[in-house]
């Protein structure tokens, strides 16, 4: 009997899905200054864009991600909208790495992983193709198995895993659309990233994480983890991963932004 892994669900069914760039999002060029924008008010971290009058400013071929960057006095605040609904397997499995480096370099600094599943819990395995029913309660069930963050180089953030409710100013959340687009937001403190010289540019990286695996052969034992910052590869199906593809390296692409300040002040 055939069983269907969720991750390879939600590719089957947004197969035939036409993907087409967000009308009012700029595409970002090599090298191009973004300023943020000053958030008046802290953002709700709900994954709902309500903050962002529903629409985001900057768009990334390779990754298909829409999105956004704002900022106050105290907190950055991220939006990203993946309009590739044949990502979403690879994102669910692996996350997204979002980077920051305060010393103008591309080279990876301060790091998040979302959405993180939890592996401990049983998504739903249908033995046959299911239906639309069965697809937005496997989507429903995934969203509500993301309970924490990955953490990675925070001076004052012990390495490894956070609970999503966490004591460090760190909110992370992640949503369905109604046309399936996954919609994720996320806030982190400034004074968590040691910036010294607000205007000087940030380097941030936008990531879906990758996987290692053997060319060869693939060892059930063996626990694979991501290309960049590891976790568990095992669950949801891929312990019956076929040998390495190109379409298990990492997708991103790297952003400068200047922090915005009150005018009002």
């Amino acid at each position: 009997m055939k069983i269907f892994t969720p991750f390879f669900l939600l590719g089957m069914v947004c197969l035939s899905v036409v993907l087409l760039r967000p009308a009012a999002a700029q595409t970002i060029k090599k090298d191009e200054i973004i300023h943020n924008q000053w958030a008046a008010r802290p953002f709700s971290i709900d994954a709902q864009l309500n903050d962002w009058s529903d629409s985001l400013s900057f768009y990334n071929d390779d990754t298909r991600f829409a999105f956004d960057i704002s900022n106050n006095s105290e907190t950055i605040f991220i939006a990203v909208k993946s309009t590739d609904k044949q990502n979403l397997g690879r994102i669910f499995s692996r996350g997204i790495s979002f980077s920051f480096n305060t010393e103008g370099k591309k080279k990876n600094g301060p790091t998040i992983v979302f959405p993180i599943i939890d592996r401990s819990s049983q998504a739903l395995k249908p033995a046959k193709a299911p239906t639309p029913a069965q697809v937005k309660e496997i989507q429903k069930k995934m969203l509500a198995d993301i309970k924490r963050i990955n953490v990675f180089g925070f001076p004052d953030i012990r390495d490894g895993a956070i609970s999503i409710n966490n004591n460090y100013g760190v909110s992370a959340a992640a949503f369905l659309d109604a046309q399936d687009n996954l919609i994720i937001e996320l806030a982190v403190p400034i004074r968590l990233l040691n910036i010294t010289d607000p205007q000087q540019p940030l380097f941030c990286l936008f990531e879906i994480n990758g996987i290692k695996a053997p060319r060869a052969s693939y060892d059930p034992n063996q626990d694979y983890r991501s290309s960049r910052y590891g976790y568990p590869q095992r669950g949801y199906g891929y312990e019956r991963m076929p040998r390495y593809s190109k379409s298990n390296e990492p997708t991103g692409f790297w952003i400068k932004s200047i922090l915005a300040k009150n005018l009002n002040n």
